[in-house]
């Protein structure tokens, strides 16, 4: 009987209200867990904070954290954020042994001075959670595919507080150039039934609403546009720094024992803390709070020290999300780069945290809709701008490997004709459909530079 119920045509009143029920009791569950995570971490730091120098375990800290997510239950680790993205991509499910490492080993992580996000758990753990209540309602494949997307989307739009582009981000860092549709109404309804709950239990997110609102101009307009190819830039060195860092510690698992790419590891971030601040480390709320305040910098190179610290974290061993050091790194250099540009700290930080996370994660729909959700709708045009350009200028590069890429560049199919897809191809062959964004920007540049250059020709050669 329930098998029957949960399997009902698709274009019809009783497909919207199973999706409806289904969606709703997602956004429920994962809202719960949002807060339970997120209330375990927070009374987790504030014990964590009344130990000077507790950074100094991150060492023995990390390496418990790698023997317990690769040698323990090792065919069990879809507990990343890029790992979900692949099975989701793949219709297969996650386990609920992955559930369990996704919920406790990034607290361990980020408690011990790991510099990772609170966003990847939820959204991991709301994915497989979907994922197991799929499978006990006997859900075809396809079905079990779109109730993991809503977990995804309940669970960040739980930890932000960003019902909408929550559900949205879930949809798009799954494909960049494809939007789920199908799934757009129950995502949305997970995203905001689970911000509710978080709410109702007692969870605190980040509103700065802006009080400098710029008179709009052709210079003020001219500058966001620097701004926003600034931050696409930010994004391509994180991106790359990410993959380097990976490469050397692969380099030394070879080379060392497991405890000893670790201490490596933990090493490096004890002394960056030391040389620079522990601010750099951790979660890293009070530097995207201090940023989005108009305060001064503590250093005006501190996005680049996160995104240091935050690339050996990962790669020593240490499990967490990404989007939350993506925020700290856009803010803080939104901030920096306000001085040059003569434009209010506040402003400049609030637009770097949504086009960096537009850059790194090939999301500019969902965190353009994150500026107003975050910082109020007078940011709208400007944020919108500089998600865009920032995306473009990533080209086809990602913060997730799995992710993929599918952009018509305006190419005919006579020019270049399409790839087939391979739907059980890992998304490292970036060659997936027709042409990449990179190609279509150089092409747009190409163009916008022969108008200002002959403005009276449209034949000139």
């Amino acid at each position: 009987m329930i098998v029957h119920m949960f399997n009902v045509g698709k274009n019809n009143v009783l497909n919207i209200i199973k999706w409806f029920v289904l969606a709703t009791f997602v956004g429920v569950v994962v809202g719960v867990l949002d807060a339970v995570f997120l209330k375990t971490l927070e009374k987790s730091l504030a014990l964590r904070n009344q130990i000077p120098l507790f950074y100094l375990g991150l060492p023995l800290a990390l390496y418990v954290v790698a023997l317990l997510s690769r040698k323990a239950a090792p065919k069990h680790k879809d507990f990343s954020t890029d790992a979900v993205i692949h099975k989701i991509n793949l219709y297969q499910p996650i386990s609920f042994i992955s559930i369990v490492k996704g919920f406790f080993l990034p607290i361990v992580t980020m408690v011990t001075g790991g510099s990772a996000g609170k966003e990847a758990p939820c959204a991991d753990v709301g994915a497989g959670i979907s994922s197991l209540l799929s499978r006990v309602f006997h859900m075809d494949l396809e079905d079990q595919r779109k109730m993991m997307i809503c977990g995804v989307s309940a669970g960040f739009a739980g930890v932000f507080g960003v019902p909408i582009s929550g559900a949205l981000f879930g949809l798009e860092v799954l494909w960049v150039g494809h939007i789920f549709y199908e799934v757009m109404f129950p995502a949305l309804v997970a995203g905001i039934t689970a911000f509710q709950i978080t709410s109702y239990l007692g969870v605190n997110y980040i509103y700065h609403p802006l009080h400098f609102v710029p008179v709009f101009s052709e210079q003020f307009f001219l500058k966001v546009i620097i701004a926003g190819m600034f931050f696409g830039l930010i994004s391509l060195l994180f991106i790359e720094i990410s993959k380097f860092t990976r490469v050397v510690f692969r380099y030394l698992n070879q080379k060392l024992t497991l405890f000893g790419s670790c201490f490596v590891g933990g090493l490096l971030l004890i002394t960056i803390a030391a040389v620079t601040s522990p601010l750099y480390l951790g979660l890293g709320m009070p530097g995207i709070e201090g940023a989005l305040s108009g305060q001064p910098l503590q250093s005006p190179f501190g996005f680049l020290y996160k995104i240091l610290t935050t690339s050996i974290t990962f790669a020593a061993g240490g499990i967490g999300g990404i989007v939350t050091p993506i925020f700290f790194v856009g803010s803080q250099a939104g901030s920096m780069l306000s001085d040059f540009l003569a434009v209010d700290p506040a402003t400049l930080a609030a637009l770097g945290l949504v086009a960096v996370l537009a850059g790194a994660a090939n999301t500019p729909l969902a965190a353009s809709i994150m500026a107003i959700e975050l910082f109020g709708p007078a940011i709208a045009p400007y944020a919108t701008v500089a998600c865009v350009i920032s995306f473009l200028i990533t080209g086809q590069q990602s913060v997730y490997p799995s992710q993929r890429i599918s952009w018509d560049s305006g190419k005919t199919p006579d020019e270049h004709p399409a790839v087939p897809i391979n739907y059980g191809r890992r998304a490292t062959d970036r060659q997936v459909l027709v042409r990449t964004r990179k190609t279509a920007f150089k092409k747009a540049f190409k163009e916008l530079t022969k108008h200002l250059v002959f403005p009276n020709s449209t034949d000139k050669k």
